[in-house]
């Protein structure tokens, strides 16, 4: 950094101190720098360019300047600014015209727009479903449209998936693939007449360097009843008494009471054929 001497409307410092940085989460009326301008309010006076036709960017409009102190005019949030191909760091210029003979110089500034960390990752639905055959094996990959995006930028888009342990009696069922994969692993065998067949599970999405930053969404678990259970009969034998003056057709009624079998599957998948 080289120190100027003396001249007005020079800056005090080159190169460096013509590149200013500034955080998105700076407020409108906050000083944003004092910029190193040489001279004094009776040598000098100074404006911005709102209207220069070396500025292709409207950044000069969202800041006002009194003397050389520079202020947020609006609120600049780096993801929209960024977000149409707006350049950054981006060019302003401030006119300093010397009082004494009122000749001006026009000294370029860049203005570098830092993003911070000030976005939640979230989700692209608040509520899924998924539907699993209840004999599905332990371990099996369950692909799903589960995911989660976060506005700020680099290191500070970044985020890891988990499921909330409490959501659900039945959460243990199920994990991640990862924590940047949010396919689920079946992890306990399911049997649709012992579980409930349809529950929630709440999935997480957490920005890896503040975890207040996150946001929820909603796994609704539907399992499929599938033909895999026999039929039973209530009793495994049952005994009959004929009259020999029984006339056919007649009914006869074991001891145990009707023959009757049920299927534990539900649906079509009960319905049971007598033979």
């Amino acid at each position: 950094m080289v120190q100027t001497q003396g001249q007005p409307c020079t800056l005090q410092f080159l190169p460096a101190l013509q590149i200013i940085t500034m955080s998105e989460n700076m407020k409108v009326g906050d000083r944003v720098t004092d910029l190193q301008i040489t001279g004094s309010p009776s040598e000098i006076s100074t404006r911005l360019l709102y209207n220069s036709s070396d500025v292709k960017t409207n950044g000069t409009d969202y800041f006002t300047l009194n003397f050389t102190s520079l202020y947020l005019r609006y609120s600049l949030d780096y993801e929209w600014w960024t977000s149409d191909n707006r350049p950054n760091p981006f060019r302003f210029i401030v006119e300093c015209t010397i009082l004494a003979n009122r000749s001006t110089t026009n000294i370029d500034f860049q203005l570098d727009l830092i993003d911070v960390n000030d976005n939640s990752p979230i989700f692209n639905q608040s509520f899924y479903e998924i539907k699993i055959n209840e004999t599905t094996s332990i371990g099996t990959i369950i692909p799903t449209s589960i995911a989660a995006y976060d506005l700020d930028s680099s290191i500070y888009g970044m985020f890891s998936y988990y499921l909330l342990n409490n959501s659900s009696p039945y959460s243990s069922y199920f994990q991640l693939l990862s924590s940047t994969n949010a396919s689920l692993v079946l992890m306990k065998a399911l049997d649709y007449s012992s579980i409930a067949p349809k529950f929630n599970l709440t999935i997480v999405a957490q920005d890896n360097f503040n975890s207040n930053l996150s946001s929820q969404a909603i796994i609704s678990i539907h399992i499929i009843d599938v033909d895999n259970s026999n039929p039973k009969f209530r009793y495994n034998s049952y005994n009959l008494n004929i009259s020999i003056n029984a006339s056919a057709p007649s009914e006869v009624t074991p001891n145990e009471g009707r023959i009757f079998a049920y299927d534990q599957d539900s649906g079509i998948n009960a319905t049971i054929l007598y033979s």
